[in-house]
């Protein structure tokens, strides 16, 4: 995924004016753990409650230090990020109206006047559509580096560096969510996600080893670790790809046979995969001429997400459990996640690695401008000759870098 904003494990909160200046408010020194915690805990929290729809976002923008240069960049991203949900939700006529995080500090380190940590959160977000009372809950994992620094008796946040997936997943600096709704009120039926005729490829089991093994996202499951048999390429060009080949071809998941081509190398140090098995492009392209996967539609939001003559409940809708949807912005697939299930509208969601996410809309994070390709996994049933489409170049990225 996105080399540039992977840095380690960090991401976190940037924003605290938590309801009130005393939330801000620092400890005495020494700062011991729990203060920082209890500290973090107040940011996260008024962050996630400027997620619900037609909240105030000021509280969670108040405590940054803008004397800063990276205070100011914290500010402006953790803003952006508020302003793309919002959007999101106006525009696919949905209301947030759940946000709950949970944090754990994994490491810090306090010297003087300045705190400096790296934070997990596994955040719940849930959404309703109108008239309609069922809650469709997801779950987004980040990792943050954050420095905070007492200024005054507060605690302001002047270095935040984190990508979450609600606004930033993207290479566009400031994305802006298409237009669209997420229900278009049709009924006509087809091959969806609930429907699919069983085959070779075990569509349920890729779908339970992506929930399994969604890692930090709210949902998961393995106590949000990832699958250790693989190595985890967060650090190295991103794990988006890797962790859709696992859903693949992991016997506890799809089981899709590996060739020469597409492969993972189990060793005691954790293995490596194949070109194809973790790079965007290799992925795609392997895809398309292996024969194990078409390519039923490749177009921006609009375009795959209305209906048309072809696909009558528009393309989206015609993906089942196991298939992928790859990104693409400036002419590269930049990653990769796979179909799970839809929500109460049969609005498609996903998981996914890099920004670790659980049950999460399709399109979540990404720009106007994305293009999306949607492949369709032959699931065994019947023989499929080799896509003939003209080759794409296809990158989360390469790896190695």
């Amino acid at each position: 995924m996105l080399l540039q904003k992977i840095i380690l494990s960090l991401i976190i909160v940037s924003m605290a004016g938590i309801l009130g200046a005393s939330n801000c408010t620092a400890t005495e020194s020494p700062v011991s753990k729990k203060e920082l915690e209890t500290t973090v805990k107040e940011i996260f929290d008024t962050r996630a409650r400027a997620i619900i729809t037609g909240a105030d976002p000021a509280p969670a923008l108040a405590c940054y230090d803008t004397g800063a240069k990276l205070g100011r960049w914290a500010l402006a991203h953790e803003e952006h990020k508020l302003n793309f949900v919002q959007q999101w939700a106006k525009k696919r006529g949905v209301r947030f109206i759940e946000a709950k995080p949970s944090i754990h500090i994994t490491w810090f380190r306090v010297r003087g006047d300045t705190a400096e940590f790296i934070v997990h959160q596994t955040l719940q977000l849930g959404y309703v559509y109108p008239n309609d009372p069922a809650v469709n809950r997801f779950g987004i994992g980040t990792r943050h580096w954050m420095e905070l620094v007492k200024r005054g008796g507060k605690w302001l946040i002047r270095k935040d560096f984190y990508n979450d997936g609600l606004g930033d997943d993207t290479l566009v600096p400031k994305p802006t969510p298409a237009d669209g709704p997420a229900y278009i009120g049709t009924v006509v039926k087809s091959d969806s996600i609930q429907n699919y005729t069983k085959g070779v490829f075990d569509r349920e089991g890729a779908a339970r080893y992506a929930d399994k093994y969604a890692g930090l996202a709210w949902g998961a499951g393995n106590n949000h670790k990832y699958n250790p048999r693989y190595r985890d390429l967060n650090g190295n060009g991103g794990d988006c790809t890797n962790f859709v080949s696992q859903c693949l071809g992991d016997q506890e998941g799809g089981r899709l046979p590996m060739d020469g081509t597409w492969y993972y190398r189990y060793d005691r140090n954790g293995g490596s995969g194949s070109r194809a098995w973790v790079q965007t492009e290799a992925f795609a392209s392997w895809l398309l001429y292996s024969g194990h996967a078409q390519r039923i539609a490749r177009g921006t939001f609009p375009e795959l997400n209305q209906p048309g003559a072809k696909f009558p409940r528009g393309a989206v809708r015609e993906l089942q459990k196991g298939d992928v949807i790859g990104y693409e912005e400036k002419g590269r697939i930049e990653h990769f996640a796979i179909v799970v299930g839809t929500d109460s509208r049969d609005y498609p969601v996903v998981d996914a690695h890099t920004v670790d996410r659980y049950h999460c809309p399709w399109d979540m994070g990404w720009d106007k401008k994305t293009v999306f390709h949607l492949f369709r996994i032959n699931d065994g049933s019947q023989q499929i000759s080799r896509a003939r489409e003209e080759k794409r170049g296809v990158s989360c990225r390469t790896y190695p870098p």
